[in-house]
């Protein structure tokens, strides 16, 4: 998902780009990919139905750079499946 913005009421919501990870406490939710200055809502770090966690941002943007997801997933700390999901979302967030 691309950053929108809400410039009237007939507009949908402020949505920030995210994608749906499992941590290291296995529970699924909505993870912000962007850092929250990128956010047209200045100060926001939680946007409707996603939350920043800051090991996703710099492992999305070695996603984006080409990086191997086993590779960025021992840096970051995450689990193999969210790279490989973060990995997918950058794909397709920069076709």
């Amino acid at each position: 998902m691309r950053h929108t913005q809400q410039h009237s009421a007939t507009r949908p919501p402020h949505t920030c780009p995210r994608v749906t990870l499992a941590l290291h406490d296995g529970i699924e939710r909505a993870y912000r990919l962007d850092d929250p200055s990128a956010c047209p809502r200045s100060g926001t770090t939680n946007t409707t139905g996603s939350a920043y966690e800051p090991r996703v941002h710099p492992a999305y943007l070695l996603a984006r750079q080409g990086h191997h997801p086993g590779w960025f997933a021992h840096f970051a700390d995450l689990p193999l499946p969210a790279a490989h999901r973060i990995t997918a979302a950058a794909a397709l967030l920069s076709a």
